[in-house]
């Protein structure tokens, strides 16, 4: 679409009320269904993503989508506030990252529910699957088509990637520094910046937490089933061990990746080659760095003693780090702007003393696995609720 037709109809549609939630929350509702019921089971094998989206990731997706679920969120993140002092920052775009299928249709959906014109620039990784549920969502409900808009426009087109950002009253990114940096350097003045970065999640055992073989098992089926691709899958574990404790603990925990693997794990030849590439590669470095890998049958362990955090294998591999807990603090500290989710598993009496640690530390999202739903279906993005974000509070002295 040409940049002076977008701009005239994202004026029209600003002239009109704000978009209703309710029609949004409606409109995903009925989607919700489709994707229960089977609906576009053809269109996902179709995409060759069926091994991806299983029948559960996509009960789990439906489960977002629901009009209760979406209701609450509202009511959560709003804070309270009544609908007639709040209005939509205008026109949103957003530019998703490529690490996770969907994620645009998912950011279209925040700043829908926020009222907003939505202008998506998808990821280059992108693989239609965004495109399709939103001309889906627009299917269900013909008047959100004056609200979604999508682009593809490389990131290095800096001159259709300003027209866009001319129009923008807010820009929401998801992604690492380089794509932040980008879309700083040209975003107008006055421009709202909204960043979702690249964080980094872990779990925290305690040296009581290590006999809790069930909470340990639910790690690891964790990082094998999300492949330790999101913000906020457990790259690693912190655990109060050293020496032979340590060894021993990495050898238990190698163990329960092996089990979620079998269970979990993609298993397809392609894959698993690329995944022992790797964990070879790894073991060569170790020589060098001093660091210890446990391999198992498409899964690895890695013992370091450098504390500081950092991205796994991936895939089912992860580092195990000793860690004293008067050193935790000092030690997250120099990665808080990196931080997201920590799962812990420790005693119940040591749990206060640990979240306001992890808290103090820069963590946002403090998981004990009691509460299977928390921080899943309307959870803060790291550490603020979307919604607010995407609006504006009016004042006025007129009754309204």
């Amino acid at each position: 679409m040409h940049s002076i037709d977008l701009e005239k109809k994202t004026a029209a549609a600003l002239e009109k009320p704000p978009l209703s939630r309710t029609v949004v929350m409606r409109a995903c509702g009925r989607l919700a269904g489709l994707l229960t019921g089977g609906a576009y089971d053809g269109e996902i094998r179709a995409r060759g993503l069926e091994k991806l989206l299983t029948r559960e990731k996509i009960c789990q997706a439906a489960s977002f989508l629901r009009e209760d679920t979406l209701e609450r969120r509202v009511k959560t993140e709003l804070l309270g506030l009544q609908n007639r002092f709040l209005m939509p920052l205008g026109v949103l775009m957003h530019v998703t990252a490529g690490n996770m299928t969907g994620i645009g249709a998912y950011s279209v959906l925040e700043g829908l529910l926020a009222g907003n014109i939505n202008l998506l620039k998808l990821s280059s990784e992108d693989d239609g699957l965004s495109v399709f549920l939103l001309q889906e969502l627009i299917r269900i409900e013909p008047v959100l088509a004056d609200y979604i808009y999508t682009f593809r426009i490389p990131s290095g087109d800096r001159e259709r990637l300003l027209k866009l950002l001319t129009l923008s009253d807010g820009v929401c990114t998801w992604g690492g520094d380089e794509a932040i940096r980008g879309i700083r350097s040209l975003a107008p003045a006055g421009t709202k910046l909204i960043e979702w970065g690249h964080r980094i999640s872990f779990a925290y055992v305690t040296e009581a937490g290590r006999s809790n073989g069930e909470a340990l098992q639910a790690i690891a089926d964790h990082m094998v089933r999300t492949s330790q691709l999101l913000c906020s899958s457990c790259q690693g574990i912190y655990v109060e061990a050293e020496g032979r404790e340590a060894v021993d603990f990495s050898r238990r925990f190698l163990r329960l990746l092996e089990h979620s693997y079998e269970e979990y794990g993609n298993k397809e030849v392609g894959f698993r080659g690329c995944s022992t590439i790797r964990i070879y590669q790894k073991e060569l470095e170790s020589a060098m760095t001093g660091e210890r890998i446990f391999r198992g049958r498409g899964v690895s362990v890695t013992l370091s003693e450098e504390p500081g955090l950092q991205l796994s294998l991936m895939y089912g591999s992860c580092w195990v780090k000793p860690m004293n807990r008067e050193k935790l603090v000092k030690t997250l500290r120099k990665d808080r702007g990196r931080l997201q989710t920590a799962r812990l598993v420790c005693l119940e009496e040591e749990e206060t003393e640990l979240v306001r640690m992890l808290a103090g530390a820069g963590v946002n999202r403090i998981l004990t696995g009691r509460d299977k739903e928390a921080g899943e279906q309307f959870g803060s993005h790291d550490g603020e609720y979307p919604l607010i974000r995407y609006s504006r509070i009016i004042e006025t002295d007129v009754s309204l």
